[in-house]
C-alpha cells in the first residue's frame, strides 16, 4: 500500500523489523516519516537509522529522534518536532513493546513494573500528546500496537492500552480523531482503512 503524497505518518518504537515492515510498504514519493525510539540506547538508535535509511532509499523523507518514550517531557517534545517540521501528522503508529513470557507465579513487582511503564504508559503520553495537536488539526488517526509479550504485565497493559483508545475515542472521535488499537499484523490494514 502506498500513500499519497504530502501523507505524514509519525512512529514510537523499538526499531526492530516489526516496525520496518510496518513502514516499508507505506513509503513513496512525498511521504514523509518521523521515527522515535522507545529507549536511548545505542542499538535502538542503531536500528531506527537503518529503517530511516531504507525509507530514503524508496523516496520517503524523513527524520529521527532519540528518546525515551516514557518520558512525558520527550514524548512531547517530538510530536511538537512533527507539527514543526511538517506541519501536521495524519498517522501515529505506537508500538510500545518491551516484551517478556514470564510465568505469573515468577512475575515479580520490579519486572511488572518497567513492562506496565513501558507498555502501557508510553503508548498513555503518546496518545495525549499526538491526539491534542490532531484535535487542533481536525483530525488524525492513532493506532496503537499490543505488546507482544504474554507476562502478565503484557497483558495487562494491552487491556489498559484498550480502555485508553476507548477514552481517547470518547474524548476526540467526535472532532476527527480516531484511536485503534490492533495486533502487530494488522497494522498496515489499520492504516489503509483509517486513512481517506
Amino acid at each position: 500500500m502506498t500513500l499519497p503524497a504530502g501523507t505524514v505518518v509519525a512512529l514510537i518504537g523499538p526499531g526492530t523489523d516489526r516496525e520496518r515492515g510496518f513502514l516499508t510498504p507505506l513509503a513513496g514519493e512525498g511521504v514523509r516519516f518521523a521515527l522515535a525510539t522507545m529507549d536511548r540506547s545505542p542499538e535502538q538508535e542503531f536500528a531506527t537509522n537503518s529503517i530511516a535509511n531504507e525509507l530514503w532509499a524508496l523516496g520517503a523523507e524523513q527524520f529521527v529522534r532519540l528518546m525515551d518514550a516514557t518520558d512525558p517531557t520527550a514524548v512531547a517534545a517530538f510530536a511538537d518536532e512533527v507539527w514543526d517540521q511538517y506541519g501536521h501528522c495524519d498517522v501515529l503508529i505506537c508500538a510500545n513493546d518491551l516484551a517478556s513470557d514470564v510465568d505469573f507465579d515468577e512475575l515479580s513487582f520490579d519486572e511488572w513494573e518497567p513492562l506496565i511503564r513501558a507498555n502501557l504508559s508510553g503508548p498513555f503520553l503518546a496518545l495525549q500528546a499526538f491526539g491534542r495537536l490532531m484535535e487542533r488539526a481536525h483530525g488524525g488517526r492513532i493506532v496503537l500496537v499490543e505488546s507482544t509479550g504474554t507476562a502478565a504485565a503484557c497483558v495487562a497493559a494491552n487491556l489498559g492500552v484498550r480502555g485508553l483508545a476507548e477514552a481517547a475515542n470518547t474524548a476526540w472521535g467526535d472532532r476527527g480523531v480516531r484511536t485503534h488499537v490492533v495486533a502487530a499484523g494488522d497494522v498496515p490494514r489499520a492504516i489503509a482503512d483509517a486513512l481517506p
